[in-house]
């Protein structure tokens, strides 16, 4: 991938909110250092990851550089962000002010969004060997409701942790799901995730009315 203004803007939009979190939680960093670091990092994982087209094209754009961020503010930690401290920082970082002006009180049901992630998956599908790092996927709603599936075969975060070679905090980058969903009024059901092993990752999206309306109750299994 190429640097550029979306990997200036991800890093501009995370962080305040992330630094200043391992400030507060690893107060003995030298903080100048860390952050200088993490930038040389971060700049060397997105330049050394193959593209998967353009934001037009592939929502999941924002999404890779995002994990490239976060990867590089484990791996540069000298690995003082333990699990809690790292479920700490994926939380935060998902509710920094940017992210939440992209997707608080905006709709994951309306009929543009649907549209764009019907066009989007069968994009992914279609242009997997052209984009090996890509996501592949399949999206199907539910007529008439405000509910649909995503089911994931493959995923760019956990190919992007292999390359790292830190597949082990997949499962955690993989909690930001529910937090941005839920700013969009989605409750999020998943019981199997790639990032955790398994054969692929089943999302159930639906409104909190539809959750209500068919007695919805958060599944023990659920990662």
């Amino acid at each position: 991938m190429k640097y550029g203004m979306m990997g200036a803007f991800i890093k501009i939009a995370f962080s305040k909110t992330v630094f200043d979190y391992i400030e507060k939680e690893i107060p003995e960093i030298d903080m100048a250092s860390y952050k200088k670091r993490v930038s040389e990092k971060y700049r060397q994982i997105v330049e050394r990851t193959p593209g998967i087209g353009s934001m037009k094209d592939n929502m999941f754009v924002m999404t890779m550089y995002a994990g490239a961020f976060l990867i590089a503010l484990y791996k540069e930690a000298d690995g003082k962000l333990d699990e809690e401290k790292l479920k700490g920082l994926i939380k935060a970082a998902s509710y920094c002010p940017l992210m939440v002006k992209a997707k608080k009180g905006k709709s994951a049901f309306t009929q543009r969004e649907i549209a764009n992630r019907t066009r989007q998956s069968k994009w992914s599908r279609d242009h997997i060997k052209e984009y090996p790092m890509n996501w592949f996927y399949y999206f199907e709603t539910v007529p008439g409701k405000e509910e649909y599936y995503i089911t994931h075969k493959q995923c760019g975060i956990c190919k992007l942790t292999k390359q790292e070679d830190c597949e082990h905090i997949t499962k955690y980058l993989c909690m930001m799901d529910y937090y941005t969903f839920e700013m969009q009024g989605a409750v999020l059901d998943r019981t199997k995730t790639l990032g955790y092993g398994d054969d692929e990752c089943n999302f159930h999206l639906m409104s909190r009315e539809r959750a209500d309306e068919i007695g919805f109750v958060k599944s023990p299994d659920a990662k």
